[in-house]
């Protein structure tokens, strides 16, 4: 006698005759076409579609990472100095002072302004050997040859000058001349003069007149128009500086 079979194996064997259908190919019988030829057999297999996982919405990118890879390298220490840890520092330059008149072009006066002064001293010495002149061809009431005349001419107020220049040049650091020009006599380095620098500067000042007048002329080929004896003693006519007695 046959067993009936269960209900959970009856419903084991339909699924299983489900699963297999759906995976058994499908077979399509084409109509025949109004020839009356019968057309072959399609066979059609499930397609399969593949791609990435897409994820989703809610998922952010990577996170990355906290510092640049660059930073992460060890720190290596510089090897040691040669020669048993001795080092060379290096040799500290001092900045070299320039100098005024000489690195640094000086404010001298204007060539005007000089020649102004010379005029209204010269004119002093001038009336003084006149002045002079005059008294001694009264007292001693002989009149000299041509020749000792023009000694005299050009001797007298040579004298003179150089009197005029050292009396006023060296006690009263400056002339008449000076006063109506405006100038006052000062060193390169913006400083007053002494005594005895004023007397060096007149000394050399003769020097430049007694060269046949070289001295004097070196002021139109020195590049601060000064003469032998400004850069002989380092001083120069300035400016006068406003509030100077």
């Amino acid at each position: 006698m046959r067993e009936q079979p269960s209900a959970a194996a009856e419903a084991e064997a339909q699924s299983r005759q489900a699963s297999a259908a759906e995976a058994a190919p499908a077979v399509r019988h084409p109509a025949r076409s109004s020839g009356g030829h019968a057309g072959g057999k399609i066979i059609e297999f499930p397609g399969f579609a593949w791609g990435p996982p897409v994820p989703p919405p809610d998922q952010l990118a990577e996170p990355v990472g906290g510092r640049p890879r660059i930073l992460d390298v060890p720190e290596v220490e510089p090897p040691p100095p040669a020669l048993g840890g001795i080092t060379i520092d290096g040799v500290e330059r001092k900045a070299v002072e320039k100098r005024a008149g000489i690195d640094i072009p000086l404010q001298s006066a204007r060539f005007g302004s000089r020649v102004m002064a010379a005029v209204v001293d010269g004119v002093i010495i001038a009336v003084a050997s006149a002045l002079f002149g005059y008294i001694f061809w009264k007292v001693a009431a002989v009149r000299p040859p041509l020749i000792q005349m023009v000694g005299l001419a050009v001797g007298i107020p040579g004298v003179f000058w150089a009197a005029y220049q050292y009396l006023l040049i060296v006690y009263a650091a400056s002339t008449p001349g000076l006063r109506i020009a405006g100038l006052e006599l000062g060193r390169f380095d913006g400083t007053s003069t002494n005594r005895s620098l004023r007397r060096w500067r007149v000394l050399a000042s003769w020097l430049s007149a007694v060269s046949l007048g070289m001295g004097y002329l070196w002021v139109f080929l020195d590049e601060d128009a000064l003469c032998w004896h400004d850069r002989i003693t380092h001083t120069y006519f300035a400016p006068k500086k406003p509030g100077t007695p």
